[in-house]
């Protein structure tokens, strides 16, 4: 059965492609499909990042191309392998067999649908058979161009025979997996909830039944598709737990560190020199590179994980779960498993935080005590500076002061010569006289001219 979507692919934007047509694309990308019972379903994730998808293009086509036996492509199979044409999502049916390929931000889903697959074992379906993964191309799907983070293998049937823990514990090989109904009670849902290794050793299987009893086609697609999302972010929200694991030493000691240089700065005893304040704020500033590298390495690995917690609990609302007796629920699961594994994660990003915030401060207060400190160098600088000009002034004064006693001596005695030069009895009998009148007069003036030549430079 095919969807109008069947065979097309999605693309970013084209030339001649408005903005409008590209919005209606992306909220029609990934079409739920119309799946019927007996299905099973192999869902890979990888972790590709967000470089080029060409080469996990090529690789698809050449999957396909073995899967389906093609001599050639199908016409309406895009071959064009250019940046801004290989596809974020596809669909092909063919043959009994759908490939699904979606292309997200840092992750690449491949899904492989076999219809009619789940065959009969007496009265009863024949779950997980050892040789059902033989229809896969492992070669190909172990060597893909990412890194493998998931596999589920899903199968279908509608069986209404209540499903007991003992045939499950033997069917999944543990004790620890879910049993629910969902939509509305519709179908049962019993997901292993751990990987199985696989035979080959490159890979393991989440392994989910589903007890499909009255689902249409439209709901029994929309009901996997859920399914796979919410195994799909489950384990990429997992990843950033054994980064934050490998990283909390690290965290614990700069926090120690920065609570010693906060202890640090907390010293009574009066003022700290300026040499002490600075090897502190170089401290303080190793402290806030180590935490910028931090959260360089956790910034975004963390952020995905609080998109893809909040995208598991929206797919877990979407179930609708109702217990079974002697099950735990899907919900119940993950809510003693995976939420406080979150929370570790989000503890961590909550510490990170903290610790950039008082690093911060501490910054600030040093920067402060340090430009405080300078500031009563430089007044004290200044204010020295302040009395050693006061103290030249004023011997400025006495220089001057004894300079107009000088040059008075030297005017006097030169006008002594020159009276003496002078032949004149008035000079002779008063000859004393005029020198005495002339020390006061002498020093009179220079004392005036050395006030107008003040005044004139205190002017400019």
């Amino acid at each position: 059965m095919r969807t109008p979507l069947m065979g097309q692919a999605i693309m970013t934007l084209q030339s001649g492609q408005t903005i409008q047509d590209y919005i209606d694309a992306e909220l029609h990308a990934r079409p739920y499909l119309r799946l019927s019972n007996n299905q099973r379903i192999f869902h890979f994730a990888f972790r590709t990042g967000e470089k080029n998808a060409n080469d996990e293009w090529a690789f698809l086509l050449d999957m396909m191309r073995e899967t389906y036996r093609w001599d050639r492509l199908p016409a309406h199979v895009p071959v064009d392998h250019k940046p801004d044409a290989s596809p974020r999502f596809f669909m092909h049916d063919e043959n009994d067999i759908i490939y699904r390929y979606e292309r997200h931000t840092e992750f690449t889903n491949l899904t492989l649908i076999f219809k009619n697959a789940v065959g009969m074992s007496g009265k009863r379906p024949e779950y997980f058979p050892p040789d059902a993964t033989n229809v896969l191309p492992e070669h190909l799907i172990s060597t893909f161009p990412g890194e493998l983070i998931q596999a589920l293998w899903l199968d279908m049937s509608a069986d209404e025979t209540p499903c007991q823990p003992s045939e499950l514990t033997a069917l999944f090989g543990h004790d620890n997996f879910t049993g629910s109904h969902v939509a509305d009670d519709m179908a049962s849902i019993f997901c292993s909830m751990k990987t199985a290794p696989h035979k080959d050793g490159h890979f393991g299987f989440t392994r989910v039944l589903i007890q499909n009893n009255k689902l249409s086609d439209e709901r029994t697609g929309r009901l996997i598709q859920r399914i796979l999302e919410m195994e799909t972010y489950r384990h990429f929200a997992m990843l950033s737990l054994p980064l934050v694991r490998e990283l909390t030493p690290q965290l614990a000691q700069t926090e120690n560190t920065l609570q010693r240089i906060s202890k640090g700065m907390t010293h009574i005893g009066g003022e700290r020199p300026t040499e002490v304040l600075e090897k502190e704020l170089i401290q303080i500033t190793d402290v806030t590179a180590r935490i910028e590298k931090l959260s360089a390495l956790t910034s975004y690995r963390l952020a995905a994980s609080k998109a893809y917690d909040a995208l598991i609990q929206s797919r877990i609302a979407d179930l609708r779960e109702t217990r079974i007796e002697n099950f735990q629920t899907i919900s119940q699961f993950l809510g003693r498993r995976l939420v406080p594994a979150i929370r570790t994660c989000f503890a961590f990003q909550r510490r990170l935080d903290d610790l950039a915030d008082r690093a911060q401060r501490n910054n600030t207060l040093l920067r402060t005590r340090i430009e405080m400190q300078i500031q009563i160098q430089n007044n004290s600088l200044l204010h020295s500076m302040e009395q050693r000009a006061r103290a030249q002034i004023r011997l400025q004064e006495i220089v001057e002061l004894l300079s107009i006693a000088a040059i008075t001596y030297y005017m006097v005695s030169l006008l002594a010569y020159v009276l003496k030069g002078i032949s004149s009895d008035f000079i002779d009998q008063h000859h004393r006289a005029i020198l005495a009148v002339a020390v006061p007069v002498i020093a009179l003036l220079h004392y005036t001219i050395l006030r107008q030549v003040r005044k004139s430079m205190r002017k400019d």
